[in-house]
Order: structure tokens, then C-alpha cells, then sequence
């Protein structure tokens, strides 16, 4: 790793882990990057997210969670059958356009196959993301899916 990823990959980590609060009803706030006190993107590189809340609900039992990588402008991660990859974007701080994905196309029994299909819709209809207690949110008008950081 070059000296420069390897002071990026700190800096995002430090970044992180001081970032690990909500406002007093609990919601969450985004995270500060800079002077201007918004999130960015580029902080949500690094280690892979691993999902924990889909609509609010957490995971059926059996399901393989799915994860989330992001790397610049593309995402890629396993979407609990299957592995995808596509482009993300971030227009202004904490918004985000997530799409068009390609997922190779396996097919896995219940409960992977419907985590998987409510996982990518819920990936495509995202129009906002926040960081609060050591969590992502991306949210969109009807779905939310909470991932956290993947221990290394």
C-alpha cells in the first residue's frame, strides 16, 4: 500500500471512530468531514460494510448477511445470494445515486433468495446515506438498510 492510501485508510478510520454519535431523539447524524460539517463518500471506503437492518428489520434467521464495498464510484459486495458491482455517485454531501448493478445470477433457496431481492431493490431506490453510532444508513422514500463495519 503506498504511503498516501496508507495515511487516506488512517485518516478514514480516525474519521470513523470519533463519528459515533446521534442527535438526542436518537436519529442519525450525518458525519463531519470537513469545515462545512458534511459527509462524504470517500469515508465509507475501506473495509467492507456487513448489513444488520433491511426496512428496518434485522436479517431472517439462516440468511447470509450482505456486504457492502465502496471503492471510489463503484460499489460491489455480496447481495446474499449472489456477488454485484456497479457505480455509485454523491451529487451533494450525503446524497447518493447507487446504479446500475450487475449481479451474477445464482440461484440460492429461501431465505437468500428474497434478502437478496429486497437488498438490491433497497440499494437502487437509495437517495441518502448517514453514519451515526458507528453505523450506515442508506435510506431512500420507502427503504433503509443499516449496514456496520466488518471487523478487519
Amino acid at each position: 500500500m503506498s504511503a498516501s492510501r496508507a495515511g487516506l485508510a488512517i485518516a478514514t478510520c480516525l474519521v470513523l471512530a470519533s463519528c459515533t454519535s446521534a442527535g438526542r431523539d436518537g436519529a442519525p447524524t450525518p458525519v463531519s468531514s470537513g469545515p462545512a460539517g458534511s459527509p462524504s463518500l470517500a469515508m465509507l471506503a475501506g473495509a467492507p460494510w456487513t448489513l444488520v437492518g433491511l426496512g428496518g428489520q434485522p436479517l431472517p434467521p439462516g440468511a447470509r448477511p450482505p456486504t457492502a464495498v465502496f471503492d471510489g464510484t463503484r460499489l460491489s459486495g455480496f447481495a446474499g445470494c449472489n456477488h454485484y458491482t456497479g457505480q455509485v455517485a454523491e451529487k451533494t454531501p450525503g446524497s447518493i445515486t447507487i446504479g446500475p448493478l450487475a449481479v451474477t445470477k445464482m440461484a440460492c433457496p429461501s431465505p437468500a433468495m428474497e434478502v437478496e431481492d429486497r437488498y438490491l431493490a433497497a440499494l437502487g431506490r437509495a437517495t441518502q446515506y448517514t453514519l451515526a453510532r458507528g453505523r450506515l444508513v442508506l435510506s431512500g422514500a420507502s427503504d433503509t438498510v443499516t449496514f456496520e463495519r466488518a471487523a478487519p
